[in-house]
C-alpha cells in the first residue's frame, strides 16, 4: 500500500490541518449517540485493530470504560479484542490469524452489540472477517479508516474516514476521535 511520509514537522502538521477540514464531525457525534444507546440498553462494545490500530483499540477500551463513576452512571461494557496476547497467539497458531477477531465476536457478542473496527487501510482480512460476522449476526459496525476506507467501508453501518495516506496522521486522528468520544460520553453520562 502506497503511503506518504512528511518531510518536516511543519509539513506533518500542515497536512494534518488540511485533513481535519475534511472530516465529517457529525458522524463523530452520531458515534457518541450510538454508544449512549448501548449503555442505556446494557449492550456491549467490542473494539479491534492491527498494529498501531490495536494500540488505539486498547486505548478506546480504556477511554470508554472510564466513562462511569462509582455511585454514578454505569460504565460502558467494552472489550478490546486485541488485548489478550495469549488468546491472539493461540487463535493465530491453532485456527488462523484472519479469524482472531471473528472468533472472539462469536464467543462474546450478541445481537444488538456494537463492533468498532479500526484500520488504516480498511483491507486487513481479520478486520473484514470480523465485520462480516458482526453484520451477519446483528451487530452494528462502526469503522474508523484511512486512505479511501478500503473494503471495510462496505461492511460498516457507520464509517468515519480520515482521508489520508499517511499512517501517522490516520492513527493520530483516530486516537483524537477516541478522546472526543470518551470525553463526550463522560459528560453526557454524568447528566443521567
Amino acid at each position: 500500500m502506497k503511503r506518504t511520509m512528511c518531510q518536516s514537522a511543519k509539513d506533518y502538521f500542515d497536512t494534518m490541518s488540511h485533513i481535519l477540514g475534511t472530516i465529517d464531525y457529525g458522524l463523530i457525534d452520531k458515534f457518541v449517540e450510538l454508544l449512549l444507546e448501548v449503555q442505556h440498553d446494557n449492550r456491549q462494545v467490542f473494539v479491534y485493530g492491527n498494529g498501531g490500530s490495536a494500540c488505539t483499540s486498547a486505548h478506546f477500551g480504556l477511554e470508554f470504560t472510564m466513562t462511569g463513576e462509582a455511585g454514578g452512571p454505569r460504565a460502558l461494557a467494552v472489550r478490546c479484542l486485541a488485548d489478550n496476547i495469549g488468546l491472539l497467539t493461540a487463535l493465530s497458531n491453532d485456527i488462523s490469524y484472519d479469524d482472531i477477531f471473528r472468533y472472539q465476536l462469536a464467543a462474546y457478542a450478541t445481537n444488538g452489540d456494537v463492533a468498532i473496527a479500526i484500520s488504516g487501510s480498511g483491507n486487513s482480512p481479520n478486520i473484514l472477517k470480523a465485520c462480516q460476522f458482526a453484520q451477519d449476526n446483528g451487530l452494528t459496525v462502526v469503522a474508523l479508516t484511512g486512505f479511501d476506507g478500503g473494503a471495510v467501508k462496505d461492511l460498516a453501518n457507520m464509517h468515519i474516514n480520515i482521508p489520508s495516506d499517511n499512517f501517522g496522521i490516520i492513527e493520530d486522528l483516530h486516537m483524537s476521535i477516541g478522546h472526543i468520544v470518551g470525553q463526550r460520553l463522560h459528560q453526557l453520562l454524568a447528566k443521567i
